[in-house]
């Protein structure tokens, strides 16, 4: 049995749990981790409903692939292997996740054009992008399931935004990413209201400081 067995009907709870935080965060984005596709009904759901999936590595895009999911729905984080970004790239991958500036290098290298990028807080930007890198968005990943976490990861997030946009880079998303994903197979909803509340107050705090149009906001879990 698998910890997914233990949640029946998962993937209406994973609706559910979509729906809640959209009642606080309307038109936000979902992103999931790979490892849920182990169960083809997760599979079938995440690619019927254009779910972002988060992968790191081959095994988790093998999960991505046996499960028929579109290459486009898959944001891959960058690791320290050019050749594993490259076999991303070579499966129709365009979205991706870099923290450092190697990464934006390799993918400059390697993407032809087409890269997509979410940036972490912690990747530095000066100068600007390279050439055939489209930085579109921030990424974190939030350590704690506290909504005041969350809500302190989505104003610093914000704060880049405002910096990267006076410096001419138009970004326009943010992604966070954190806890487990029991809080959405199990649609928790007390926990995905609090945690949406907190992030949605704490963008439009932030959005009224930097004077910053309103990000698209994509929210997740990242672990089992």
């Amino acid at each position: 049995m698998t910890d997914l067995d233990t949640h029946a009907g998962h993937p209406h709870r994973l609706r559910v749990a979509v729906r809640t935080v959209r009642r606080v965060l309307p038109k936000s984005g979902c992103g999931l981790p790979a490892a849920l596709l182990i169960d083809p009904l997760v599979s079938a759901w995440v690619r019927t409903h254009g779910v972002t999936v988060h992968v790191g590595d081959a095994g988790e895009l093998g999960l991505v692939r046996a499960g028929g999911v579109p290459a486009d729905q898959v944001l891959w984080r960058c690791g320290t292997s050019a050749v594993a970004t490259s076999g991303a790239l070579a499966c129709g991958v365009t979205r991706f996740v870099a923290s450092t500036r190697r990464h934006l290098t390799i993918l400059s290298d390697l993407a032809g054009g087409v890269a997509s990028v979410h940036l972490d807080p912690d990747c530095l930007l000066a100068g600007g992008p390279p050439e055939g890198v489209d930085v579109v968005g921030m990424h974190v990943i939030v350590a704690s399931a506290d909504p005041d976490a969350w809500a302190v990861a989505a104003h610093r997030l914000l704060g880049h935004i405002a910096g990267l946009r006076r410096d001419g880079v138009e970004v326009t998303r943010m992604s966070l990413a954190g806890g487990s994903a029991e809080t959405w197979l199990r649609a928790d909803k007390h926990q995905l209201m609090a945690m949406a509340s907190a992030v949605d107050e704490s963008i439009d705090d932030g959005c009224a400081r930097w004077r910053v149009p309103r990000p698209a906001v994509m929210l997740g879990p990242i672990g089992m």
